[in-house]
């Protein structure tokens, strides 16, 4: 997915006209829920999946079947069924019921329906729905970008987090959007205006969605209790190729490159997504009340 245009806010992340422009419900932002389905099978979609899933991957607890994970705002199922493979017992959560009845066949075609729950709710209900300390592994992958407060978000999943728990977060990165308007687009004005633009217009579904600096997430996971073990930035380079099938080989070294390049610093900058691993701070309580 990318954008088409951008929008300013002169308010903070979580400011009035802003919160209402893209806080609204997935059921009415996504209807054509085989749409995203049919992006993740693309090299892009893929890709962007693949090198989130290795990432968080080398964190995760060594004895699966012992720990419980939930997958929030999870879509189509992609990290979950993942994780179940590997033994986690899980709860996807998604507002979206066309997202989680692909899920669901995707889940008994990979044989791992029994060992995950699919919740048909919304981000807000967290608190209602799940007790404090109730899970060891959280994903929110491409969920901010869509939250009315992503802030408040990140509290509510830092407190059903264990103490030991480790969390994976990924948001479109606003320099990835930078340089892929001035490169790829070549819209130069367009991607100026990014530089400073709170969010920006999706291709895939016309959504309004937000655009994140890594700044604004090292502060978010602060202010929620949190602290950052690891940061990768995911797809440095391949949306600026000209390759819409690579063979397997070609798809594998790409793979293998991406995921270098997103280790280091200089390139985590620039990514089109941002990927942060956290764990509970020592100094936090569970009981995480948000702003």
């Amino acid at each position: 997915m990318h954008s088409v245009h951008s929008t300013h806010s002169a308010g903070n992340v979580r400011g009035g006209c802003l919160e209402s422009e893209i806080g609204l419900r997935d059921t009415v932002r996504f209807q054509d829920a085989e749409k995203y389905a049919a992006y993740l099978k693309t090299p892009s979609g893929g890709l962007r999946s693949e090198l989130a899933w290795e990432n968080l991957r080398r964190f995760l607890p060594r004895d699966a079947a012992k720990h419980r994970a939930l997958d929030v705002g999870g879509g189509t199922g992609s990290a979950s069924l993942r994780l179940a493979g590997l033994g986690h017992d899980v709860v996807l959560l998604d507002s979206s019921e066309q997202m989680l009845r692909i899920a669901r066949q995707d889940a008994d075609a990979s044989g791992v329906t029994p060992r995950i729950s699919f919740c048909h709710a919304e981000t807000g209900q967290l608190r209602e729905l799940f007790a404090a300390d109730s899970f060891d592994v959280v994903v929110c992958h491409n969920l901010l970008e869509y939250s009315g407060d992503p802030l408040t978000t990140v509290c509510d999943i830092a407190r059903v987090l264990r103490r030991d728990g480790v969390l994976s977060i990924l948001v479109r990165n606003r320099a990835g959007e930078v340089l892929k308007d001035a490169v790829k687009s070549g819209d130069w004005r367009l991607a100026t205006a990014n530089l400073t633009a709170e969010t920006v217009v999706d291709t895939l579904y016309g959504n309004r969605m937000r655009l994140f600096a890594p700044a604004d997430l090292y502060e978010m996971l602060a202010r929620a209790g949190l602290e950052i073990v690891a940061e990768r930035g995911v797809r440095v380079f391949f949306d600026y190729v000209a390759l819409q099938s690579p063979a397997d080989a070609t798809y594998s070294e790409i793979f293998q490159l991406e995921s270098k390049l997103g280790a280091r610093p200089e390139f985590f900058a620039i990514a089109r997504y941002i990927q942060l691993i956290a764990r509970r701070s020592r100094a936090s309580s569970s009981e995480v009340t948000g702003p």
